[in-house]
């Protein structure tokens, strides 16, 4: 998990969408090139959703899913108008660039895996949005981290070639991760 927010205080400060794609972007290299992460996976969600609100900071969501994903996933959350003078289309343009835009609709989770060349083993789970009780939400998002880590785990132990990562940076999935990257910066 890798919430990007900045703070002052209890307050949270804006962030422009250039800053916000640079810090996203080094963070997806580093967990790449260090071998961090096996699949990265997004919460799209707008946090005047009262119930999506409350599972993750009232209901310890943000750190229950912390623990779940561990060194699996690296898991961010879209807060849909996170990024003032983007509004709404936030989440859409990350959407768009997962080539997702017509199937998932906030809130939702997208999980993939960068495989070579190609981003493969995209899944969608919808965030329940009747559901009332934010606990309820936080175990509905941690079921879906399982089913990622489960779908992992089933291809094999691997590990051990996790651990390599920091020596053996696989090209294609740097290369498949920039051009993600580059629809997002283009996107303005």
């Amino acid at each position: 998990m890798y919430p990007i927010q900045m703070q002052d205080g209890d307050r949270g400060i804006g962030m422009g969408y250039d800053a916000f794609i640079n810090r996203f972007e080094a963070i997806c290299h580093e967990h790449l090139h260090e071998g961090r992460a096996r699949a990265f996976a997004f919460v799209f969600y707008d946090m005047t959703n009262a119930v999506v609100r409350r599972a993750l900071s009232n209901a310890q969501g943000f750190r229950r899913l912390h623990e779940k994903t561990g060194k699996d996933i690296t898991l961010f959350y879209l807060h849909a108008r996170a990024i003032k003078a983007h509004g709404p289309s936030f989440n859409k343009r990350f959407m768009k660039a997962l080539g997702v835009e017509d199937q998932a609709v906030p809130p939702c989770m997208v999980s993939f895996r960068v495989h070579g060349k190609e981003i493969e083993d995209l899944s969608i789970y919808r965030i329940d949005e009747q559901t009332t009780d934010p606990v309820l939400v936080v175990a509905e998002l941690e079921q879906y981290a399982s089913d990622v880590i489960r779908c992992l785990n089933a291809e094999g132990n691997v590990s051990a070639l996790s651990a390599l990562g920091n020596l053996i940076v696989p090209i294609g999935a740097v290369a498949k991760l920039c051009e993600f990257l580059l629809k997002l910066k283009v996107a303005v």
